[in-house]
Formats: C-alpha cells, structure tokens, sequence
C-alpha cells in the first residue's frame, strides 16, 4: 500500500480500527475489506466483511463500527473469527444478501407490514405520509452519514427546516421505521429512536390552526357559482355540504333503499384505516341548510343517484372522473396561467373567503375539509344527540370531541342570551 500520509483521512481510519489491538490486521483484496488475525501459537485466521461493506468512502464508517462489534464478540479469543462474524451478522443493519435484508428491502418490508398485514393504511397513505421520511433516512444511512438512531433524526430534521410539523412527523415517522428494523429485522438497538432523542431535537408543535366553518350562506354561494360554471361541480359541493363528507368518500358512494324507511338512499363503502380509529361502511343522514329566510332545505341527492342523473364532473375522455381531496383542493384552487390569479367565479369567492377567515381573530384555516366540519357545526347547531352526528359521520364520539369542531361564536352566544332583569350597580 501507498504510504499513509497518500492515503485519503477516511481510509487511514479504517486502517487505523485495528492498530490497538494485537495480532489484528486488515487488507484491501478488489473491493472487499478482510479482517486478519495472527497470533503465536494459533492459525491464522481471516474473515471477508459481507456487502455493501466495501473499501470505499461511502461505507468506512459501517465497516468501522462493524470491526468494532468483532473485536468484542472475538473476546480475546473465546470465538475464531468466523463465529464471531456469524453472531453480529443477525445483529446488524448491513450484512448483504446472503445475511440479512438491506435498508431499502426493511423499508419494503414495514410498507407490506402496514398495507397488507395489519391494514393500518392504504398504500396511498404509506406513500404520502410514511415513504418521504423512510426514502430519506434510507439515502442518509447508505451515504454512511450517519451510525445510530440520534444522529439519523439529527440529520434527517434538516430536510424539514422551518416546519415544525414536518419535524414532528418525520421523528413520528422515523421511530415507527427503526422499531420495526430492530424488533423484526435484527437491526441494532442503537438504532432505535428513543423519546428522549425527539424531545431534544424536535421543536415543539405548533398549536393547531382553527379550522374554518362555513355558514350556510356561503355555502350557498359556492354552490350558486359552482352552477353557473358546471353544474357537475355544483353537485360535488352539495354532496360535501348536506352529506359532511371527507373528500375521498365522494368516490365510494352508491343508491341503496334505506332499511329503515325504504326510501332512496346513499351508501358509502369507503373504509378508512390507519390514523385514529378506522371507519366502517355506513348510510348517509342529510343535514339541512338554511336559506336565505331562515328555512331548513335539502336537496334530493338520494333520489337523484338512484335515478342515475345525479351528474359528477368528468375527465378530459368523458368518464367519470376520481373524486378526492386533491382534485377537489385542486378545482377550488385552480389559478389563470397568463395571470397567476383565480381562474374563475369559484375560485375567486374561494379565495375571499380564505381571506376573510384567515383575517379573524383568532385566524381560522379554510380547506375542502371544512365542509365536514361545517355539518358538524349544523347538526350541533340543530340540537342533534352527539351520538348520531358521529355515527352519521363514521367516527366515535372521542374522535369527534377531540378534532372536529362542535362550536361557534354565534351558537355559544345564542345559548346564553335570555330577557333578563338588571340588577343596578352601586354608585
């Protein structure tokens, strides 16, 4: 070998992870990285680090730490170095194909735990909210960059500067990743993020911002403008209005006779998994607005699928089109190329209205969602039972408390006027 003060820093450490110790060498044979022992009185002994160990830059730092862990289970001698290479193979995070499974195969595996197995998400789900923060980590521990749980999450929270809410997710995320590498896979425990490591690098979360509801007159509003554009779109509001659905339910309802009252009804069919609780199947139960004389009314969605000329928008082929939450953010939103500005009558009261509720004291947070809270606040409104609204809605009453709006301003201001006496103060 070249003298060591030719070699790059990287490759002196590694050479140098041996030197301490007596009768312990190593060499460079290709790409490999081999570990020699020589003692007198004993065989020679000799063991290849298994892939992607290799004599590079990329991973000097996992072959260190690898070396490290032989030493230790060699314990001068009680083990030849076969053994020991055996025994912290099903120990470590990168031990090759003939040991274990990589980073990349860990990720694959906890995304079929999540999916397939336990159903505790969709695979949309997995790859919006989980497959950002794991790809990332993944990137990070292949670089060598990092060696243990803490300064995987050190590392990983630059990614996300200056979202508090990106950091809480992507610790969320991260100690979800490395339980399940270390409990399943035989990673390292080093590996493991612990809540005392999220507590030091994690800034706390920003208070939750005040969802938006809307009043009925601006709902229907929306609706009026929807009509006089495409009336398809017109009829996606009405269903987020009198039904309070989530935006991805508009893609999983259907006709069915009411079993109670036979009369034409809706039916969702979408199951939702993961989050706080799932979500069963269920009937949907219109609730009223008020117009502009103060009557409740409804419009007949129910009788209008079951007749089949209840219309939804279509895509650029004339079928159907895939309702969701984002192209439903993605049509209120929608914006001029040549301009920059909203695109049309919807859009424009879409984004006064934004306006207008982030301008309140407190600021309040306008999005498609809002139409579910809106029902809640309706139904509240109307004085009916907890329990109803919330298995009308398909969640429990813990869920619905905890994160759903179930008041305002004006219905607490309602409930406590009354005619009263005054009693004078005195002078």
């Amino acid at each position: 070998m070249a003298p060591s003060d030719s070699r790059p820093r990287w490759e002196q450490r590694l050479i140098d992870t041996t030197e301490p110790w007596n009768g312990w060498g190593m060499s460079r044979v290709r790409d490999r990285i081999v570990v020699r022992l020589r003692e007198r009185g004993r065989p020679a002994e000799s063991v290849t680090l298994p892939r992607p160990l290799t004599w590079d830059e990329a991973h000097h730092r996992d072959a260190i730490r690898w070396i490290e862990r032989l030493y230790r289970v060699w314990n001068d001698g009680s083990l030849t170095l076969k053994a020991a290479l055996k025994e912290i193979s099903g120990q470590s995070d990168k031990t090759g194909a003939d040991h274990t499974l990589t980073w990349e195969q860990i990720a694959d595996a906890l995304e079929a735990s999540r999916v397939q197995q336990s159903e505790k998400c969709s695979a949309d789900t997995f790859r919006k909210n989980w497959r950002p923060f794991i790809d990332h980590a993944v990137k990070l521990i292949n670089t060598g960059k990092v060696h243990d749980g803490y300064s995987l999450l050190k590392t990983a929270l630059k990614n996300w500067e200056g979202s508090s809410t990106m950091k809480v997710e992507c610790g969320r995320y991260l100690g979800l990743f490395m339980q399940f590498a270390v409990s399943r896979h035989n990673a390292p425990g080093t590996w493991l993020i612990s809540k005392f490591d999220k507590d030091e690098l994690i800034p706390k979360a920003a208070k939750p911002k005040l969802k938006a509801v809307l009043t009925d007159a601006e709902m229907l509003r929306l609706i009026e403008l929807a009509d006089s554009v495409n009336p398809r779109w017109g009829n996606v509001f009405r269903l987020l209005t009198q039904f309070g659905l989530r935006p991805i339910e508009l893609q999983h309802l259907s006709s069915r006779p009411h079993p109670v009252n036979g009369k034409p009804a809706i039916w969702c069919d979408y199951c939702k998994v993961g989050g706080e609780e799932e979500t069963e199947p269920r009937f949907l139960e219109a609730m009223y607005v008020r117009d502009a004389n103060d009557q409740p009314m409804t419009w007949p969605l129910e009788q209008a699928m079951a007749d089949g000329t209840l219309l939804l928008p279509t895509g650029r082929d004339g079928d159907a089109r895939k309702l969701s939450g984002s192209s439903v953010n993605t049509y209120i939103h929608r914006k001029s190329r040549s301009t920059g500005k909203p695109s049309g009558a919807v859009q424009t009261y879409w984004a006064e209205l934004v306006e207008q509720y982030a301008n309140q004291k407190p600021s309040q947070w306008l999005r498609p969602y809002s139409f579910r809270d809106s029902y809640s606040i309706r139904c509240h409104r109307e004085g009916v039972p907890v329990a109803s609204i919330c298995d009308a809605m398909g969640h429990s009453e813990a869920v619905h408390m905890r994160s759903y709006r179930t008041m305002t301003l004006g219905m607490r201001t309602r409930d406590f006027a009354a005619e009263t006496g005054t009693i004078p103060l005195p002078r």
